[in-house]
């Protein structure tokens, strides 16, 4: 109701419709069924809604990147451009639009803050935090912070000095649990299951970033669902078309949490179910 009106109480009687090009990096999985969920939450407004793999459309007034193909392809369309299932380091690194026009994003992952949280919520007696990147993240001093705060301990292994593997064996043997952050060029499809095995093999729990993960074999994971990115880029549609201005870039407002509980039972690790999760890591915000 609230979209609604924004979008169309807002809104001269007379303006044209706003022409939204949703650009996907690639068909199907959770980027159809996000550009499905957007389509759906503009159905009723004054917003027509096109999607393409490829590059937008000369008349759209607005373009919705999905993932990080399409965000570094609409960087010279010299349009304003809401990119979506994006990770935050990688989206910094974009160049910025041509011509002036207005960025914004809503990344993939999760803020550490919320990650952390889960973390403390399913292993409550953890107290060595592992994890792995190629170069340093932006975040990392906060999550050093954060994890101090709670008495608990960071190794982090910078991949390159050493092989995956090595890196990977090394953090395994000082870590209570291993948190993954986005970072494709460890956490990949090529990779994931030779990783989850190892850490499984050392006793160790994985905490990831999507629910894939959980069905591969990581104990739990907090990601947002494609419906719930798109409903919050529905809202900065709406923003854009009520004022021409896009919302700052954000991290995701809504999350879910999965639990792998025969993950859980094979590792004698006793852990709340994913709705008790879900509910200390929102009070814990």
């Amino acid at each position: 109701m609230a979209l609604a009106c924004l979008l169309s109480g807002l809104l001269p009687a007379q303006a044209a419709p706003l022409r939204v090009q949703v650009v996907l990096s690639e068909r199907g999985g959770a980027y159809q069924e996000f550009s499905d969920a957007l389509r759906d939450a503009l159905r009723a407004q004054q917003v027509i809604v096109n999607v393409s793999d490829g590059n937008a459309a000369d008349d759209a007034d607005l373009i919705v990147a999905v993932g990080m193909k399409s965000a570094s392809a609409s960087v010279a369309a010299n349009k304003p451009v809401l990119n979506v299932f994006v990770p935050k380091a990688g989206y910094d690194k974009l160049a910025k639009p041509a011509g002036g026009a207005r960025s914004s994003a809503i990344y993939i992952d999760q803020p550490l803050e919320r990650q952390v949280s889960l973390l403390v919520a399913a292993l409550p007696k953890a107290g060595e935090v592992g994890v792995l990147y190629t170069a340093p993240p932006p975040g990392l001093s906060s999550l050093r912070r954060l994890l101090a705060e709670r008495n608990l301990q960071l190794h982090e292994q910078a991949v390159g000095q050493s092989s995956l593997f090595d890196a990977l064996e090394d953090v395994l043997a000082k870590s209570d649990v291993l948190l993954v952050l986005p970072d494709i060029e460890i956490y990949n499809a090529g990779t994931i299951r030779n990783i989850l095995l190892a850490a499984y093999r050392k006793q160790v729990p994985l905490i990831g970033i999507s629910q894939s993960y959980v069905k591969a074999g990581a104990l739990c994971a907090i990601y947002s669902t494609p419906a719930q990115i798109a409903q919050q880029a529905a809202e900065a549609v709406g923003q854009f078309a009520a004022s021409g201005k896009l919302p700052p870039s954000q991290y995701p407002k809504e999350f879910e949490v999965s639990v792998n509980a025969q993950v859980a039972r094979s590792l004698d690790l006793p852990i709340k179910d994913a709705e008790n999760l879900h509910g200390e890591v929102r009070r814990a915000q």
